[in-house]
């Protein structure tokens, strides 16, 4: 059964969606029914599922059952700045959103997570990796360029980091917006009925001034970097720029082939980068985890493990999701 509340992390309160054994050590403004585990023993069963845009944490309801049914506390949190959970207009550097990740983790009763990141989401969990390695059981990175762009396909990136236009376009005509950018995302169609388009353009149309900094600062930030490195490889007297820190813990990145927004050309430079293993699914674009969740929730278990109940036993209909 789902279960939906308030867990703090760090400054922000996050709206999240639960499946399992609901342990919290911090509820706030709980609904459904939503627990104090404090008095358990932290535990390392957790999997955070972090979307993109311009989604919300129920973007994962294709996938979040399958993790569960293998017997993981599976949690679907809103992102900073969408949906329910807060909407500051600061701290989108990749420092504070990875410490507000990591302080999730401990507010839900966990040692550790399996981090599994779409989008921004992707971008979130890589800096929680590699800042606070201690919380991260393994890392799933889905449809989220590392150190890399194409601009000439994500086009939406400079026009995100335009002053004002588009806040106000998304508050005067959010709804449209929204539905375009979901059908021109995705391949496989299916998945985005009325429903899901209304949740998603509620989640993007609260305060999209919020959600904006997301590409004001880290996409900014990528282009220093990916402009300081192109200069540095050109300009022999300059110190070569450093390898990217290693990952420590096992990661698998999963990519559409027919994703227009980040185009599939990136994913193995990505898969490279971060010594990780390249899943790449055909006929399939870029919202990977409800266009083909089984695949998703396949790799999720082969690289975090089948999951705490015995494999022969878990099936998807002993969870109740109603």
């Amino acid at each position: 059964m789902w279960r939906e509340g308030y867990v703090r992390g760090g400054d922000t309160r996050f709206y999240v969606r639960a499946l399992g054994s609901p342990q919290w050590r911090e509820p706030v403004g709980a609904a459904g029914g939503v627990g104090n585990g404090a008095s358990e023993e932290p535990r390392d069963d957790l999997v955070l599922l972090l979307h993109g845009w311009p989604q919300d944490g129920s973007s994962w309801a294709a996938v979040a059952p399958r993790l569960a049914a293998a017997g993981y506390r599976v949690v679907c949190p809103d992102l900073k700045g969408f949906g329910r959970s807060d909407t500051p207009h600061s701290g989108y550097d990749p420092a504070t959103l990875a410490d507000e990740i990591a302080q999730l983790i401990r507010n839900l009763h966990a040692r550790k997570a399996v981090l599994v990141g779409h989008d921004w989401g992707g971008a979130i969990s890589l800096a929680t990796a590699f800042r606070h390695p201690g919380r991260v059981g393994a890392l799933v990175v889905a449809s989220s360029p590392f150190r890399q762009l194409d601009l000439t396909v994500s086009w939406h990136v400079p026009l995100f980091n335009l002053p004002l236009a588009p806040q106000l376009a998304f508050k005067l005509a959010g709804r449209p917006l929204t539905r375009a950018a979901i059908r021109y995302s995705a391949v496989v169609q299916t998945p985005f009925d009325e429903a899901a388009m209304d949740r998603y353009a509620d989640a993007v149309t609260v305060d999209p001034a919020a959600w904006l900094a997301y590409y004001r600062t880290l996409s900014r930030k990528a282009l220093v970097d990916w402009g300081i490195r192109k200069v540095r490889r050109r300009v022999r007297f300059l110190t070569s720029p450093r390898e990217p820190h290693r990952l420590r813990v096992p990661a698998a990145v999963i990519w559409g082939e027919e994703d227009r927004v980040t185009p599939f050309h990136l994913a193995g430079r990505v898969a490279h980068d971060l010594d990780a293993r390249l899943v790449a699914i055909p006929g399939v674009g870029h919202l990977v985890h409800e266009e083909a969740p089984e695949v998703v929730s396949d790799v999720v278990l082969d690289l975090a493990g089948p999951g705490p109940l015995d494999p022969g036993a878990a099936r998807l209909g002993s969870t109740d999701i109603g």
